[in-house]
């Protein structure tokens, strides 16, 4: 398993020293530091997350974020037991969400199983960035405002949400 932290760090749960002057640095997270080592557990359990890469873990409320590949999340999709037994390592609600995906992709995955119907990009005149999405009338349900804060932690997306009329 790859993770933002040397393997046996994320084995033992013990920083060495190179990882923890990755974290104090900035390039890394005590929430990257967390999803390794607790996904590293599952993995000494499950030889399907053993070949997963992480790319970055966010703690957003009550939720934790795991960025992983493509491959790794459709696995988890298909797999029910597995992200179940991923969630009881982590004691919360665990979302997925793809490294690789494009905004368009990590928003539709965000809304998921609702329908994205188009994703915009606009440059402010102070020279942010905000995406709009504009979501189908079935994605009502979802929690716009945690989606928000989801995207700003994982992608730092000022996302602005519309449903359709």
């Amino acid at each position: 398993m790859k993770t933002p932290i040397c393997p046996f760090d994320a084995k033992s749960g013990v920083l060495c020293a190179r990882c923890e002057e990755k974290l104090h640095a900035g390039a890394i997270t005590q929430d990257d530091v967390d999803a390794a080592v607790r996904l590293s557990r599952v993995a000494g359990k499950s030889q399907d997350v053993d070949g997963f890469t992480l790319a970055k873990g966010a703690r957003v409320d009550d939720e934790f974020v795991l960025v992983l590949r493509g491959p790794d999340v459709m696995s988890l999709r298909g797999n029910e037991s597995l992200a179940e037994n991923i969630e009881n390592e982590f004691g919360q609600k665990v979302r997925f969400v793809e490294s690789e995906a494009s905004e368009r992709g990590l928003v539709e995955s965000l809304f998921h199983p609702a329908r994205v119907l188009s994703v915009n990009q606009f440059w402010l005149p102070d020279g942010n960035k905000l995406t709009k999405a504009v979501v189908s009338k079935s994605g009502k349900k979802a929690d716009v405002e945690k989606v928000q804060k989801i995207a700003k932690a994982v992608r730092n997306i000022e996302l602005l949400v519309e449903f359709e009329k």
